[in-house]
């Protein structure tokens, strides 16, 4: 359902009583927020509106995301944050999930040596070591303001006291119905006695959750390294089949990793490095564009089109080949982003040519929304852009103890190296499943600096299909001419090299549009939505954040008198 974005202003707002007690007094001009759920995004404004700075924000909206969105939000997932603090200093938090101490090449291939998909996508055996509390406390650590506590506290009071279900959280039970009735946790969570997921408007309220957050507030990163929720959510692993051990918690750090940054007409583009395949893909793609006069063409041009679908596939194809946790890496990574490679890429491309793929096709492509991105920026100019994720639909269905999903994120390895993912992804070796490693993810947070200033934050959910909604956000904005909300709005499309399709939005392509596309052998495939894009924009001195309208997600700005 297309759901109207909100773009509200708040001066003043109204303090939760969370909040009132230790609201310091603030300088702040204005700040923004983007989310994919209101009440999480609600939360990111109020700390913004008693002078918390964006990472402060940023951290209550994870938070809050955790209870409100339990079909990416998550403490038992990890994700992506990227920085551009006041001083115009830029940092990449990785927080992805790594694979447990225990974990084998082979441990998701049958007896045939092919892999066995269930295995990586459901139950404890597909769940990596989540990093999304201890990245959050590191980003505290390096780059908050306010008191921990006062950041998690408004999550614990939207767990304990309640939020209402929106209709996307209800179809969303419904669509996983079956799996989550079978964990009994989750079954006795969010469905009625008759096996019904709870109605639209239910009052949702979530204390084994509230009394794990709870726990967090008060000993930090500590209640995720050892402790009663660790050992019960070891115990839970080992009873369903799992590899999660207690030296997997306390073992895990955050890490810092390099900024891909790059210009691009002007702008810096400020993109997230591997084990984030986002600043590889976006930097190939704008660069090999370049000098092709897609902003003469138009928008609505079949050339624009088909010439974008052949740069990122050609991208994909990177992608899939080089890239992984950067601890495997043995070559250069900027062999992959040196001119004379993009100069050779782009005499390669063109807008009449359809480029087959070199092997046969894998299983079909399913695009997912199990991520989620938000998007967050202060009064001082810095500006955070995170994304966090359980990989699948509420990860892989299992419940932990305390309340919260945990991720399937270890079907982001290559189980095979040269067999499909779940989203049709052929990787190699780089990938391949190893002990501590951290898979390569298609999370692509961005900030576009103009002038030394903050232009853009921008992220999306998808799988694959982040890459190229960011990618066509980037283009809609400063090629296309489109305003903010219509580069957000305006229909996209995917290509990615295997399989070969090119997915479109029904506005995006016109009959004629399509009919030459075909004529070039390009295959197509309507879909419904692609991507659910959260966004801050600069117009002029103030700021303009946009909720995806496809969705129902919520964005505001608050000022302060």
């Amino acid at each position: 359902m297309i759901a109207a974005a909100l773009a509200l202003i708040f001066c003043p707002l109204p303090l939760p009583a969370a909040l009132q007690a230790a609201a310091p007094s603030t300088t702040q001009r204005f700040g923004a927020v983007s989310s994919s759920q209101a009440d999480a995004t609600q939360v990111g404004l109020d700390i913004l509106a008693v002078g918390g700075n964006a990472v402060d924000a940023a951290i209550a909206v994870h938070f809050a995301l955790a209870v409100t969105y339990p079909y990416a939000g998550n403490l038992g997932g990890g994700g992506f944050f990227l920085l551009r603090d006041a001083h115009g200093e830029a940092w990449f938090l990785d927080f992805r999930e790594t694979a447990p101490a225990a974990a084998q090449p082979d441990m998701y291939l049958g007896a045939d040596g092919q892999p066995l998909a269930a295995l990586s996508r459901l139950g404890w055996k597909a769940v990596g070591v989540p990093g999304a509390v201890p990245g959050m406390w590191e980003a505290h650590q390096r780059w908050g303001k306010l008191p921990w506590r006062q950041l998690v506290a408004p999550a614990v009071a939207l767990a304990r006291d309640g939020f209402r279900l929106n209709e996307s959280g209800t179809s969303s039970l419904q669509q996983s119905g079956e799996l989550l009735r079978a964990d009994a946790l989750a079954a006795h969570l969010f469905f009625d006695g008759e096996g019904m997921p709870l109605p639209t408007g239910t009052l949702l309220r979530q204390p084994q959750l509230a009394a794990t957050l709870e726990t967090i507030a008060h000993d930090g990163v500590d209640a995720f390294r050892s402790g009663a929720i660790v050992d019960e959510l070891v115990a839970a692993s080992a009873a369903g089949g799992g590899i999660l051990s207690a030296p997997d918690f306390r073992d895990y750090q955050p890490q810092l990793r390099p900024v891909i940054a790059f210009d691009w007409r002007g702008r810096t583009i400020l993109a997230a490095s591997p084990p984030s395949s986002g600043g590889i893909f976006l930097q190939q793609v704008l660069g090999s564009l370049d000098g092709f006069p897609l902003r003469m063409w138009g928008f609505r041009d079949a050339r624009s089109v088909q010439l974008i679908g052949e740069a990122t596939s050609a991208a994909f194809r990177d992608r899939n080949r080089w890239l992984g946790d950067p601890a495997g890496r043995d070559f250069d990574l900027a062999a992959l982003v040196a001119p004379q490679y993009l100069r050779a890429r782009r005499r390669n491309l063109s807008p009449q040519r359809y480029t087959r793929p070199d092997r046969g096709l894998p299983q079909p492509f399913t695009e997912h929304l199990e991520t989620t991105h938000f998007s967050v920026v202060d009064g001082d100019g810095a500006a955070v852009s995170c994304t966090t994720t359980l990989n699948g639909a509420y990860g892989a269905k299992v419940m932990a103890p305390g309340g919260f999903f945990m991720n399937n994120e270890m079907d982001d390895f290559a189980a095979k190296p040269g067999e499909a993912n779940q989203f049709g992804l052929v990787q190699s070796a780089y990938n391949a499943v190893i002990a501590g490693r951290r898979p390569l993810s298609s999370m692509c947070p961005v900030i576009v600096v103009v002038d030394e200033k903050v232009d853009a934050v921008i992220g999306s959910p998808g799988g694959p299909t982040i890459l190229t909604s960011v990618l066509q956000v980037l283009l809609n904005r400063y090629e296309f001419g489109m305003s903010a909300l219509q580069a957000v709005a305006a229909p996209r499309f995917h290509r990615q090299d295997l399989p070969p399709t090119l997915r479109y939005e029904a506005l995006r392509l016109s009959g004629t549009m399509r009919n030459h596309l075909r004529s070039l052998g390009q295959p197509l495939e309507s879909r419904d939505f692609i991507g659910d894009v959260n966004a801050i924009f600069r117009i002029k001195n103030r700021w303009q954040a946009i909720a995806d309208p496809r969705w129902n997600g919520a964005a505001g700005v608050v000022t302060n008198p």
